[in-house]
């Protein structure tokens, strides 16, 4: 799936690319974002072995610079217990789990990523956009979930992607544009991330805030 709009206005400037989850995925995002994070996912049932995470991480950070840790986990408190680690590296949370969702926010995590994934509703409410704005946590709006959709699924998660950003741009959450790529087909420039601003209902320079200003300001946190 490409997203793109013959009226978006493109200029260079300085964007940033905040999840992706692969070597290639980095290789091919390094070309057209000046900045990109790359993601490592981290699937918990149980507390993991926190010297090899330590270990994995040193190295990831002197292969790609800037790292990120996407938990995806049922269990709330497992979330807590990697963010007491202070781990020094960008800390996401998949969304999905409503009880997830809210203790992600309340932990004070970097990042919620589609907090709507795999839900029959947005996973979003006033509640939570309230919280994320007083913790300062980002939503993520990621791309990657809509590619292999069908036009159904596809359909309502673009739903349940607008009512997030209308939360999110009434109480001045922190946002990002993502591709969440997981291989370099995923993989979405700058123009195809705006486009998917624009169609959940950005105006082009909050379309480019999350992709400039926003991640920076979420990156300067770990500088």
């Amino acid at each position: 799936m490409t997203l793109e709009s013959e009226e978006v206005s493109f200029s260079r400037e300085h964007w940033v690319e905040m999840d992706v989850r692969s070597e290639d995925a980095y290789e091919l995002a390094s070309g057209w974002f000046d900045e990109v994070v790359f993601t490592k996912r981290l699937v918990l049932e149980k507390s993991p072995d926190f010297d090899a995470l330590k270990a994995e991480i040193k190295e990831l950070k002197e292969r790609y610079g800037k790292v990120a840790l996407l938990i995806v986990t049922k269990k709330p408190s497992l979330i807590r217990e990697v963010k007491n680690r202070n781990l020094k590296v960008l800390l996401y949370v998949q969304g999905g789990d409503m009880r997830v969702n809210r203790f992600a926010l309340e932990a004070g995590v970097d990042a919620l990523i589609s907090p709507w994934l795999g839900r029959k509703d947005p996973g979003f409410d006033h509640v939570l956009a309230k919280i994320a704005a007083k913790r300062d946590v980002a939503i993520g709006f990621s791309i990657s979930p809509l590619l292999s959709a069908s036009p159904y699924e596809r359909a309502h998660t673009l739903r349940f992607m607008m009512k997030v950003w209308q939360l999110v741009n009434k109480y001045d959450v922190p946002r990002f544009l993502t591709s969440s790529a997981e291989s370099r087909w995923e993989v979405r420039g700058p123009r195809d991330l705006m486009s998917l601003g624009i169609a959940l209902g950005m105006e082009i320079p909050q379309a480019k805030a999350s992709l400039n200003f926003y991640p920076r300001m979420i990156l300067g946190r770990k500088s």
